[in-house]
């Protein structure tokens, strides 16, 4: 559960339950009960939901509810002897061990589970203890005890709309009546599949093909129109590839259509196609240009070809990244590239080169580290691979980042986190987490940005040096501040790591939820930044030398005023600083196509729209910290940037392709549009419910 109580719709188990409804069989002889999803403790649940005795209690599983669904599946069986049937990306595809270390589990549905739910209901009609030769399904042979494991598949269906959309047959309606207030945020696909095998990922092989299926575009818009009347706030697009469809363009555009008419969704969250293309650059445009992306996400994951080639990515173009890169840096369109740490065959070296690649690059909002984690049903996770490459893990407390705390502080859940490699051992590992941490508080939460971008540019000192040059030089006694702040925080939360605890950080005083480190460790640095920077300009002087430090020392001091000009503060207001130097236009256009030199040009630079939050971390953490990450909103807004963005935005709003949106045939309402097609007859209404 998110900040404020917002959360999912069950999409999972709504797909399964409206798919088993059309049904008439099924439909007839079972009773459905309402979704279980909201976090409570496994008394509560059970207190709460259960009044009639469960026959059937199906779990779709991940890490981050499989000790919980454990727990409530092993008090059902013993209770009432409920049919407990496991599904769900954690659920093991060959669960022999897993049957043995928890006897309660009678069934496990192998990939995608619709077709295979209705199966196990319509077998459970005609015998409750034979669930033999249904394709997908394992289950626990009543006489023997054992896991039978049926390795047959489902016929493969193309249409995937043979699949209701629960959001379109009312599954839902009980929890967002029309006109009421909710906290719900909702998951929609468009296709499934993904051309690409990564070892990590379980689209590389899970259930998921390489082939992809798709639902119609009336039905996606059908969904789309259900959202904009229901007034959700975010969706997040499972589809793996967004962008690299040519219909994808027709979802953008009828997404930006529905929000300017009902002014829903705010906001829609996509993976964006590995390949990057043109048409991913157009789609950006366009849903930027109506604010409905935080931002745009290349996932590169590694620069090392070694990593690329073990985890078989190699088929994917990094050099059309910085094509984009620049593209989206013209338009000031928010970019986020996504590294993973701990990928076999990745050395130091090749993870802080490929890293100082992407400071030195046109990577000008954030750059996100996250931990190599190992899955479930993925190559990554097997013995064979594992042995290969040298492969150990770490199991860790799962607190899940920018999510509320449990209730239950007793029952845990878990991720597992790669700490040694054959090319990285415990020690490298942590290594790389200092220069990995250091990196997102100076580049990601623009701590140093605008220093790298004058070390970089005037003194051809890498992004990369200037890292690592903080991270051996910082010591206690020297630097205290920073040393406290920045690099004990990060070996601290290394070590802990190592002991067991969990990646993100609950601190009472700054959030009511879990914390990134970097995010914690920014907001302790901006409590005293004068101080910070007093230690860095000391720092920075060391790492240049003597002579450049007086050839440029007045230069460097406004590229320090502006670069602590920029930096928000929890009980700050508008300021004004004047300038001799055009510091202001030289860093607007330094990731950008056009080039401008420093010189000597007096100016007043202004901050605009700064809030004084007085004493309210946690609203200043959520407004500054969370929610102004992605979209590029952490640095203050100054009059300057803000006069030539205006251009820009009214540029794009003009532009062809973006006016396109308005056209006469999107007038059409969708609902009305998808009476021509028979398949949706079910749409039309009945009792005042969408079946």
């Amino acid at each position: 559960m998110g900040s404020g109580g917002v959360m999912y719709l069950p999409l999972v188990s709504g797909i399964l339950s409206a798919n088993a409804k059309k049904n008439n069989k099924i439909n007839e002889n079972f009773k459905f009960h309402k979704f279980i999803f909201h976090p409570d403790t496994a008394e509560n649940i059970l207190k709460n939901y259960y009044k009639e005795v469960p026959h059937i209690a199906i779990f779709s599983i991940s890490m981050w509810n499989e000790q919980l669904s454990l727990r409530i599946a092993k008090i059902l069986k013993n209770k009432f002897n409920t049919l407990i049937i496991f599904g769900g990306p954690s659920c093991p595809h060959y669960p022999t061990e897993y049957f043995k270390k928890y006897p309660f589990v009678d069934i496990a549905i192998r990939a995608e589970g619709e077709d295979a739910f209705n199966e196990l209901l319509l077998r459970y009609l005609k015998n409750k203890n034979d669930f033999s030769k249904i394709p997908n399904v394992a289950y626990r042979d009543v006489k023997t005890n054992k896991c039978i494991i049926n390795f047959e598949k489902f016929k493969f269906i193309k249409d995937l709309d043979e699949y209701p959309s629960p959001y379109l047959t009312g599954e839902f309606e009980y929890l967002v009546p029309d006109g009421k207030e909710h906290n719900y945020q909702v998951i929609i696909e468009t296709n499934r599949g993904c051309p690409f095998l990564c070892t990590y990922c379980y689209w590389g092989r899970g259930g998921n093909t390489t082939k992809y299926r798709f639902h119609s575009l009336e039905r996606v818009f059908a969904e789309i129109e259900w959202i904009g009347k229901k007034k959700i706030q975010y969706v997040f697009n499972a589809d793996s590839n967004f962008g690299m469809h040519r219909r994808d363009i027709e979802i953008a555009e009828k997404l930006v259509e529905t929000k300017l008419r009902t002014g829903y969704p705010d906001k829609f969250r996509t993976c964006w196609g590995k390949n990057i293309s043109e048409q991913i650059f157009k789609i950006a445009n366009l849903l930027h240009a109506h604010g409905l992306e935080k931002g745009i996400t290349l996932a590169r994951q590694t620069n090392s070809k070694a990593a690329l080639e073990n985890v078989k990515r190699d088929n994917i173009k990094l050099e059309a990244y910085s094509d984009l890169e620049k593209k989206l840096n013209d338009l000031q369109i928010p970019v986020y590239a996504e590294m993973i740490m701990g990928l076999p065959g990745e050395t130091y070296k090749s993870w802080t080169d490929g890293l100082g690649s992407l400071l030195d690059s046109n990577v000008s909002n954030q750059i996100f580290i996250y931990q190599a984690e190992v899955y479930p049903n993925t190559e990554f996770n097997e013995n064979s691979y594992r042995k290969k490459h040298g492969i150990k893990t770490k199991k860790i407390e799962l607190l899940e980042t920018h999510c509320s705390p449990k209730e239950q502080k007793w029952l845990k859940e878990y991720q597992e986190i790669v700490i040694e490699t054959s090319s990285m051992t415990k020690e490298d590992w942590k290594k790389r987490n200092l220069f990995s941490g250091v990196l997102m508080v100076l580049h990601s939460f623009k701590l140093g940005f605008y220093l790298m971008n004058y070390l970089k540019n005037e003194m051809k000192i890498p992004g990369k040096d200037f890292i690592k040059y903080i991270c051996n030089n910082v010591s206690k006694k020297k630097y205290p501040f920073i040393y406290s702040k920045l690099i004990k925080n990060i070996n601290d939360w290394s070590n802990n790591m190592l002991k067991g605890k969990g990646r993100s950080i609950f601190n009472k005083m700054y959030s009511d939820v879990y914390l990134d480190i970097e995010e914690i460790i920014f907001l302790e640095i901006s409590e005293n930044l004068d101080l910070f920077y007093s230690e860095l300009k000391d720092l920075f002087k060391n790492l240049i030398g003597r002579n450049n430090w007086k050839k440029n020392y007045e230069i460097i001091n406004e590229i320090f005023d502006y670069q602590n000009l920029r930096v928000p503060r929890i009980n700050m207001n508008n300021l004004k600083l004047k300038f001799k130097y055009n510091v202001a236009e030289y860093m607007f256009y330094l990731h950008t196509n056009k080039k401008v030199k420093l010189k000597k040009s007096e100016n007043l630079i202004k901050t605009i729209n700064t809030k004084n939050y007085g004493t309210n971390y946690w609203e200043f953490t959520k407004k500054k910290v969370i929610w102004a990450r992605k979209n590029d909103k952490i640095k203050n807004e100054i009059d300057f940037d803000y006069q030539i963005l205006e251009k820009i935005k009214k540029s794009l709003i003009q532009n062809k392709e973006n006016k396109n949106i308005v056209h006469k045939k999107y007038k059409i309402n969708m609902f009305d549009k998808l009476k021509k097609f028979k398949k949706y007859d079910s749409l039309e209404i009945k009792n005042n419910r969408r079946l």
